[in-house]
């Protein structure tokens, strides 16, 4: 069964049998599975899956090992992260989080009753969120779900993990191929589901101008199909103190959308997360570690091609499509990395631009119990999420260590004594309490039916 509103769980519920050690809130007890965009491949071929392998531009080692880290060995791909066992460790667990968060494999309503029955995981890498796809619908009693992963290297089963296999009864098909070369090898109008998550930082300037990358989207959506991205921005901003609006009940002929908004917020708030609207206070956090990282994220991740806020361009990218697309949804979440001080100690006051204005109150010692959301604490379920949010982010932060030494300008020694004071402050030393927050969206649309593309 899925999990209740409000409920964190053990990815134990929906991973395969080799992922079952320890728990979401415990991260190091995971193992390192999870796909890594374009720049990473797909899993071994099982008794249920089949493995196509078109020409690609990768060398016949695929791997490069710098500075103790493993990338792909591919010049011309600008991808900035590794993909040894600790990335793709870190992505798993992201993987799971925006599970939780958006409550299953897709956010789409038309899959509520009735699974699609062919998907699409574009940059499928490991192939992690099919495998959490097919057994959230398997327990359901979907089991015969077709699933493609798309990707330009086999990364599981090619030495750096030999063990990730899909299930047997999943019925599981690996495409090699380099996205940057169009047509795909792959038919027109093939799937009911088409997922792109996670793959603004692989597909570098492809981003800048996706316009190739939707005319093929689209042209292997079925008609009435869905087109769903998950991504997270990767600069990270403070959420300010604000009191969130109370659910309120839906009356039986109501098609006002307050009352969706209204039980969004409040399925977000029983997880520990914010429901971002147009009115949401953020700015620029307070910790001076996350002060510098922003400044260099911004300017590293520009020099590739690469926008540090992707939550912000697709949007827009799928109206540009209206066309061809129906029924644009869209859900966008602020995730905490810890318990925030004006949580506790009450909202109340004038809050700045700045965020400062409410600085000083913090310092008081009592304790507010009013509707202002102060107080409460935090349940065990929403600690585990905000440190899950946490883990990612430091982890994201150590994985671009050469692309934010390079703007800093530090030596290797200088880097590692910021890294480590870095990781000591937001890990341990509750760093995040002002507010600081990671921002994570998923939408989706529906290819307008009749239509066809080629």
């Amino acid at each position: 069964m899925p999990p209740e509103p409000g409920q964190f769980v053990s990815p134990s519920n929906y991973a395969p049998t080799s992922f079952r050690a320890g728990s979401i809130s415990s991260p190091l007890g995971h193992s390192h599975y999870h796909r890594t965009g374009i720049m990473k491949g797909s899993v071994a071929p099982s008794s249920a899956s089949t493995s196509t392998k078109p020409s690609s531009t990768i060398s016949t080692k695929p791997f490069i090992v710098r500075n103790g880290r493993t990338y792909i060995n591919e010049p011309t791909l600008l991808y900035p992260l590794p993909v040894d066992l600790a990335e793709l460790h870190r992505q798993s667990l992201r993987t799971l989080m925006l599970f939780q968060v958006f409550g299953g494999p897709t956010t789409a309503p038309e899959f509520s009753n009735k699974p699609p029955s062919s998907v699409l995981e574009v940059g499928c890498g490991s192939a992690f969120w099919s495998m959490m796809c097919h057994r959230y619908f398997a327990q359901h009693g979907h089991s015969s779900i077709s699933f493609t992963g798309l990707d330009i290297v086999p990364l599981v089963g090619s030495g750096l993990d030999q063990n990730w296999k899909p299930d047997k009864d999943m019925k599981w098909r690996f495409v090699q191929h380099d996205m940057r070369r169009t047509p795909w090898p792959l038919p027109d109008n093939e799937f009911d589901l088409i997922m792109v998550k996670d793959m603004a930082m692989c597909l570098s300037t492809f981003m800048r101008d996706p316009q190739t990358l939707f005319e093929e989207y689209l042209r292997m959506l079925k008609p009435g199909g869905v087109l769903e991205f998950w991504e997270s921005d990767h600069s990270i901003r403070m959420l300010r103190p604000h009191v969130t609006k109370q659910p309120v009940m839906s009356k039986p002929d109501s098609d006002s959308d307050s009352d969706d908004s209204s039980e969004d917020e409040g399925d977000a708030a029983k997880l520990g997360a914010y429901v971002m609207t147009n009115n949401t206070p953020l700015s620029a956090p307070l910790n001076p570690f996350l002060v510098e990282y922003n400044g260099w994220v911004t300017k590293g991740l520009d020099a590739l091609g690469v926008s540090a806020v992707p939550c912000t361009l697709i949007g827009p990218y799928l109206l540009q499509e209206a066309d061809t697309l129906m029924e644009l949804r869209s859900k966008r979440l602020a995730i905490p990395l810890s318990e925030i001080r004006w949580e506790r100690e009450g909202v109340g006051g004038v809050v700045t631009k700045d965020g400062k204005s409410y600085i000083d109150s913090m310092k008081r010692k009592g304790k507010a119990t009013d509707s202002k959301g102060g107080g409460k604490g935090l349940t065990a379920s929403q600690a585990a999420l905000r440190r899950t949010a946490l883990e990612t982010v430091v982890g994201m932060i150590q994985a671009l260590e050469p692309v934010l030494r390079d703007v800093s300008g530090k030596s290797q020694d200088e880097w590692d004594n910021w890294s480590g004071k870095m990781m000591n402050d937001l890990l341990r030393e509750g760093g995040t309490s002002w507010g600081e927050c990671l921002e994570v969206g998923a939408w989706s649309a529906r290819k307008k039916l009749g239509s066809t593309t080629s």
